[in-house]
């Protein structure tokens, strides 16, 4: 899909104290679609009588989501939602962004460019002592998923590539994360009439080039 300007979609997602307390195994993905889509999937394990606060963090932790799926089962909470994109360089909210570089703006790149910054904030309320013991001590598994090759340099601290995802370990240490990540996709369509328009020029100056060597006179 081509492009004509870089789009930008602002997303989400602050983290209640609390649910990293209840809670000490949190994973949040994130996968990002080539046309700038893409869905959440927010996931937690708890004890049974924490189901219903649990729930109610994690939407808390999506409030700008439509709720496409909740699955609850025995010690886990699964709720996954979707964006998709509200045209180009739309910004609905702050935190969140992601910039795709096309064939616009790079007309003799091969590849089409996503880049991904996300400010995941810890909000700390008023949680007890015992609270704050459980909450520095969970850890909150982020895990990005992008079109292409995530590139490893372009991870902001902490990142690493884990199967062709990107992945941080966030703890309760800091109330603020910020998040990069850069990935490239081939631009396997461009590159397809790159070589067609390569082969037929070389084609032509062939044919020319024997046409040349046939017409040529020759010495008697």
């Amino acid at each position: 899909m081509i492009r004509t300007n870089p789009s930008t979609t602002m997303l989400l997602a602050a983290v209640p104290y609390l649910l990293l307390s209840m809670s000490q195994d949190v994973t949040f993905t994130t996968i990002v679609q080539h046309d700038g889509s893409g869905l959440r999937q927010f996931v937690a394990s708890c004890l049974e009588n924490r189901k219903e606060d649990v729930t109610k963090r994690i939407r808390e932790a999506s409030p700008h989501y439509d709720v496409e799926h909740c699955q609850i089962g025995p010690g886990q909470i699964a709720i996954i939602r979707n964006w998709r994109p509200t045209g180009l360089d739309k910004l609905t909210e702050k935190g969140v962004s992601l910039q795709i570089t096309d064939i616009a703006q790079q007309p003799l790149s091969l590849f089409t460019y996503y880049d991904w910054s996300e400010q995941i904030q810890i909000h700390r309320d008023t949680a007890t002592e015992v609270e704050k013991e459980g909450q520095q001590k969970a850890v909150l598994r982020y895990i990005l998923q992008m079109p292409g090759t995530i590139l490893p340099q372009t991870l902001s601290t902490g990142g690493q590539v884990e199967n062709d995802r990107a992945v941080w370990e966030l703890t309760g240490d800091e109330e603020q994360y910020t998040l990069k990540a850069q990935s490239r996709k081939v631009r396997w369509g461009y590159l397809l009439i790159l070589i067609y328009v390569l082969g037929f020029i070389i084609f032509q100056l062939v044919s020319y080039t024997e046409r040349r060597i046939k017409n040529r006179p020759r010495r008697i």
